[in-house]
């Protein structure tokens, strides 16, 4: 009888592969979680410490470290990051030499809103409790309920996405007609902007005048300036 040995060696093959994978995967089962790892987005100043988030990385009132990896709950542990209040979002993992890392995003704030208890107005447009760990350098908002946020957060967006103005302004309040007045980094006057609408026109306005008294060297004999009317910039003077 002739032996075929193909269909011999593909089953040994096959035997063999599922041995070793069977053999893996109880061998990895049974480590342990040897250490945790957290890491932050390049570039952050930190909301939150890594020891904080460590205290949040704690499963049945164990540390990580030394537990059985069959008993991780991940997705767990990852809402519990998601929820706090100065994480925007987090990814925690196993890797294969039984490390849990947790990459952590932190929220961005636009501004501060200067309250009876101030906290931050982040990217979203939603609020966010300060941080005893650090203050971000953002402007501050004066005047300003929260049935208000809405009305301010698209004149905050504006500011920030424009590289001048994200340089220049420091300030903001609003006033009991519903404007707005700037108040801009060194100098010393202050920026009337009335209603935050037709942003990009009064801005425009306001470069160019700033550009032409910069140049005439005139900058600093004002002491307001008003872009409430449509297409002129009105100085006063000291």
């Amino acid at each position: 009888m002739k032996v075929n040995w193909f269909y011999i060696k593909m089953t040994v093959l096959v035997g063999f592969s599922v041995f070793l994978f069977s053999f893996s995967a109880r061998r990895s089962g049974a480590r342990k979680v040897e250490g945790v790892q957290v890491n932050f987005e390049a570039g952050d100043n930190l909301f939150i410490t890594a020891a904080a988030v460590n205290k949040l990385l704690i499963q049945s009132n164990q540390h990580l470290t030394g537990l059985d990896k069959e008993r991780l709950a991940l997705e767990t542990l990852e809402k519990r990051l998601d929820s706090n209040a100065m994480i925007a979002n987090a990814d925690v993992y196993l890797t294969l030499n039984g490390i849990v890392g947790a990459n952590i995003e932190q929220r961005k704030p636009l501004a501060r809103i200067d309250a009876a208890i101030p906290y931050y107005l982040d990217k979203t447009g939603s609020a966010m409790p300060l941080s005893s760990n650090y203050s971000a350098r953002v402007p501050i908002v004066n005047g300003v309920n929260k049935d208000q946020l809405h009305e301010v957060f698209p004149l905050l967006q504006y500011i920030k996405s424009d590289a001048m103005l994200d340089k220049q302004i420091i300030g903001l309040t609003r006033t009991k007609n519903g404007g707005y007045l700037l108040t801009p980094r060194v100098m010393e006057y202050r920026i009337n902007l009335g209603k935050p609408e037709t942003l990009a026109s009064k801005f425009n306005n306001y470069k160019a005048f700033y550009q032409k008294t910069l140049k005439d060297k005139s900058l600093e004999t004002y002491r307001l300036v008003d872009l409430r009317f449509k297409g002129q910039v009105v100085g006063t003077k000291k």
